[in-house]
């Protein structure tokens, strides 16, 4: 096994750096957890913690932050709080899952007053299948005499990929040969979080866009869809 704080998870670390119990409190036993981010830029984690104590049995942690921005190279501390639970044992485990599992998710054993990882998965191990949150519109081509086919999406890593497409003339001629093609990146409020254009002046029938490398302030999980478009 390996201790929590020791283990890296795409340039972010976690450990339980304390354990409290405060009489009277209607959830009187907290955790708190540090998430520390060596990146070079921001990332979006939310912490949910499930608590398996040998004395009280399953409790369900409520965090007093959910779901932060954290900066690069800094830290930020969650306060978990349980009811029920009065002191943290040797033995007691911990189900914890980081952005909804979508980042990474851990079984956790205490063992000689530390927290030790029994199981991980982490986010390289889920299904990143882009490709189908991909929109484009036919009809808005055919104006432009081009369909827009092949799109491929080369995932980087959790918050960066490249995307790809290619662009083929209809009946082997296009009536203006000078556009801009678009791609836009949502988030799963629907907002724009990327955009960004390749400009063809001299297209001949048929060229294949690069759109990259494109880095997000939100996780590739989270994007709701991509859509790519022409414009004039």
């Amino acid at each position: 096994m390996e201790l929590l704080k020791d283990r890296l998870f795409n340039g972010i670390s976690f450990e339980i750096i304390r354990e409290e119990y405060k009489e009277g409190y209607s959830s009187p036993f907290r955790l708190f957890f540090r998430v520390t981010n060596i990146n070079d830029k921001k990332k979006k984690i939310g912490v949910d913690m499930n608590y398996i104590s040998t004395r009280n049995g399953l409790k369900q942690g409520t965090s007093l932050a959910s779901i932060n921005y954290i900066p690069d190279n800094t830290y930020y501390d969650y306060e978990i709080i349980f009811g029920d639970i009065t002191s943290a044992n040797d033995g007691d485990r911990i189900e914890l899952e980081i952005n909804e599992g979508k980042f990474a998710a851990l079984r956790l054993i205490r063992e000689r007053g530390q927290w030790w990882i029994v199981e991980s998965k982490e986010r390289s191990a889920y299904k990143r299948n882009l490709k189908s949150k991909i929109e484009h519109f036919e009809a808005i081509e055919e104006q432009f005499g081009i369909t827009l086919q092949n799109f491929s999406v080369k995932v980087e890593d959790e918050n960066s990929l490249d995307l790809f497409c290619e662009v083929l003339a209809l009946d082997r001629k296009v009536e203006k040969n000078n556009f801009t093609i678009e791609a836009a990146i949502y988030d799963s409020d629907n907002d724009i979080v990327y955009h960004t254009s390749l400009h063809s002046s001299d297209f001949k029938g048929f060229e294949v866009y690069h759109f990259g490398p494109i880095r997000l302030d939100i996780t590739i999980d989270e994007i709701s869809k991509i859509r790519i478009y022409p414009i004039r």
